[in-house]
């Protein structure tokens, strides 16, 4: 398993961008993102499989298009 892609954005619904590192806050999330917070869904995760798959589908997609915050690699 790896971590392959980081990223977060600003706003909710817009689409999170890439970063090179992030700062993980206790019971809160990633600092700077907007779905962090006192709730229950602070960090968001996704396999590259799974965009891989959607690409494959030909649609014109990449990291942070799913407003994932971590995509991963090689986990089932």
């Amino acid at each position: 398993m790896k971590i392959v892609s980081l990223a977060v954005s600003k706003k909710k619904g817009t689409r999170k961008r890439r970063v090179d590192s992030v700062t993980l806050v206790e019971d809160h999330g990633l600092s700077g993102d907007a779905h962090s917070g006192t709730w229950h869904r602070q960090v968001s995760f996704l396999a590259s499989e799974s965009i891989a798959r959607m690409q494959d589908q030909g649609l014109d997609v990449g990291f942070g298009d799913f407003a994932e915050n971590i995509a991963t690699e090689g986990i089932d």
